[in-house]
């Protein structure tokens, strides 16, 4: 259950990015900067992800052809095979080890498109430091830190690549300013013409009778005032999205609702009690914090790249105003 949520959290309507303003010293465009460079160039190179002393490396090749389509094969370097190819916002992750082929619609944000193409309000919860300038796989970047306000967000410390703005490391720090996660380019090309051939999944030909796994892609998404409230809403926070989701092999549809503070953003999911019982609990993937706990009649599995109490604020906040329209 906390697996396909992890894969669905951020799964929202893509918005339209504006071009940004040249940087110089302001770190709010920088920020901008990095979030369209990992979208709009084309690179390929390899870089490391550390989180609870191990290290996994993988492998991205990502293109954007002229008219407009995004590209990109990420194929791990080390542990269990895994390639994840991702056409525009279709995602299909191959799994050889276990003969499995999983189908999704691009949610979580992943290295070096990190960035929400939105960026309002950040700066109210976190002063945007242009703190000096480094080295990464080669290329001179300029490093951005990002000190939050209070404890209800972690921080952070980016680096960009001089002239492209590509992200080229990126750190989160815990709310006691120690190391969560990182990500870091230990070799990169930046542009080069789009090659078909290098996003091509060299498992696709030979999966036609392995196992494939829908479980997470959403069919339907329905705008909607799901009838569901915080009693006490996090400062900073604010209600991005509220909606439905109709979701294969769910029976019924699923409530979410979505809040961001400009940079974090804080997914709750709401669906009927399962049959089978399961305990209240608080777990972590990576930086991003997982707390499930009953509410009524309902489930209510609450994550986010925040700290633990954040979540757990906002699910212990959540209640049921009533349907909508009574």
């Amino acid at each position: 259950m906390k697996a396909v949520w992890a894969t669905v959290w951020l799964g929202l309507a893509t918005p339209v990015f504006a071009a940004a303003p040249a940087p110089g010293d302001d770190g709010v465009a920088w920020l901008n900067k990095m979030a369209s460079a990992a979208r709009l160039l084309n690179y390929s190179g390899t870089f490391v992800y550390h989180h609870a002393g191990r290290n996994e490396t993988s492998r991205i090749v990502h293109f954007v052809n002229t008219a407009g389509g995004e590209f990109e094969r990420l194929e791990a370097m080390d542990g269990p095979l895994r390639e994840v190819i991702r056409t525009n916002d279709q995602v299909t992750c191959y799994l050889p080890g276990t003969r499995t082929v999983i189908i999704e619609k691009r949610s979580a944000r992943r290295f070096p498109a990190l960035l929400p193409e939105r960026l309002a309000g950040v700066s109210d919860s976190y002063a945007v430091r242009v703190t000096g300038k480094d080295r990464v796989a080669g290329f001179d970047c300029q490093v951005v830190t990002l000190v939050p306000k209070d404890k209800l967000r972690y921080g952070h410390q980016f680096c960009a690549e001089i002239a492209n703005g590509l992200l080229l490391r990126a750190r989160t720090l815990s709310e006691k300013n120690e190391p969560l996660e990182s990500f870091v380019f230990t070799e990169l090309k930046i542009g080069g013409a789009f090659s078909r051939e290098q996003v091509r999944s060299k498992y696709a030909p030979k999966s036609r009778d392995w196992k494939v796994d829908t479980s997470s892609l959403v069919l339907s998404d329905v705008a909607t005032d799901t009838g569901w409230s915080l009693k006490s809403q996090p400062a900073g926070f604010r209600k991005l999205t509220e909606l439905k989701r109709s979701i294969a092999g769910r029976a019924a549809m699923v409530s979410q609702i979505v809040y961001s503070d400009g940079l974090a953003a804080v997914s709750v999911f709401i669906e009927p009690l399962p049959r089978a019982q399961f305990p209240q609990s608080l777990s972590h993937q990576g930086a991003i914090n997982i707390y499930v706990r009953r509410v009524s009649d309902h489930m209510v599995t609450v994550l986010g790249e925040t700290p633990a109490a954040t979540v757990m604020q906002i699910a212990n906040s959540l209640e049921f105003r009533g349907a909508p329209g009574r």
